[in-house]
């Protein structure tokens, strides 16, 4: 039995908590939140064994294969790396840290305890699933040539409330930033991954607050980044807008074109592209093999992964590249 225990049990940890009970061999073993109403609802409808209202008892008092951090963004290295010390291995939600400095010392503790830590991001999986590695498939086999250009568009209608004041997310201090720290880990990851480069050599990007204008808060950024092997990756992310919400992958090869929408957009799945040809026939395309429909979550990807001493998708050494990434991205937008 593999034993999963999760800190934090909110709407994310809730994600978790459903992701994980639906996988054979897998037992939620414990769950912490300070709040007894969260802790309550789990426990209710979830099959937990224990429960606690204090996650250093839980670190100290359970034995299990895997620990999940669910909770606000500055909290994400202390308790990771409270729980890489008590000999836990971690998953941890995104983004890794508030700054490089706590991520390379998760990575160290990591490191200095003989554990694993992985950092979520699950969007391949929850939402371009399964024609995204179809995609990757296709690019790795070099079928779209050289890979010179990625954009990736996850524009948001509605997020927050502009009259919302208590949520964390809208607070510096707790969440480090706005769209770009809460979704830019998901879509710069997707795109290092697709160009397989995770090393970034220049980032020119802007925030705005737009729609929220909450001091400190970005509502939109939009950037392009260079990847060492040249590719570029040219982003626009927001949570609020004037717009249907978008959600796009467009590739660029120098034999062929993809674009890519998410289950959530009006035009899912893969579409490929030729010069001087319009769409190309899905039988051009291939067929989905088996290489091509992974694991249904992110959750059974980190289990197998683990349970089989395979490498993740969600390395912690990839999730600090993305993370300096958008630490210059911030950087770039005072200029």
């Amino acid at each position: 039995m593999f034993k999963v225990g999760i800190v934090g049990v909110g709407y994310v940890g809730n994600i978790h908590l459903t992701k994980f009970s639906a996988i054979e061999g897998v037992e939620i073993t414990a769950i912490q939140d300070k709040d007894a109403k969260s802790v309550d609802h789990a426990k209710k409808n979830f099959d937990v064994k224990n429960t606690y209202r204090c996650h250093k008892h839980l670190l100290k008092n359970e034995v299990l294969d895997l620990v999940v951090i669910c909770v606000p963004n500055h909290l994400h290295a202390e308790l990771t790396i409270e729980a890489l010390e008590s000999g836990h291995n971690v998953l941890c939600e995104k983004p890794m840290a508030l700054n490089l400095k706590d991520a390379k010392s998760m990575i160290e503790a990591a490191d200095q305890n003989q554990k694993l830590l992985l950092v979520v991001n699950n969007f391949r999986w929850d939402y371009f699933n399964p024609s995204i590695f179809k995609l990757k498939n296709l690019i790795d086999s070099e079928w779209f040539g050289r890979i010179y250009h990625i954009k990736l568009q996850y524009l948001r209608n509605k997020t927050f409330s502009p009259d919302l004041y208590s949520r964390w997310n809208l607070d510096f201090e707790s969440s480090g930033g706005g769209a770009l720290i809460d979704l830019g880990p998901h879509i710069i990851d997707l795109g290092m991954w697709l160009a397989s480069d995770y090393s970034t050599l220049s980032v020119s990007g802007s925030v705005d607050a737009g729609l929220l204008k909450r001091e400190r808060i970005d509502d939109f950024a939009t950037g392009l980044i260079k990847l060492k092997s040249s590719c570029t990756l040219q982003i626009d992310l927001s949570w609020s807008g004037h717009s249907r919400s978008s959600w796009k992958i467009d590739v660029h090869g120098d034999k062929r074109s993809a674009s890519i929408g998410s289950v959530k957009d009006r035009n899912p799945g893969l579409k490929v592209f030729k010069w001087g040809k319009e769409e190309i026939d899905q039988e051009d395309i291939g067929a989905f093999t088996s290489s091509d429909l992974p694991e249904k979550s992110l959750q059974e990807h980190i289990v197998k992964t683990m349970m089989q001493g395979e490498e993740s998708l969600c390395t912690a050494k990839n999730a600090y590249s993305v993370l300096n990434t958008i630490t210059q991205w911030y950087e770039s937008s005072k200029d």
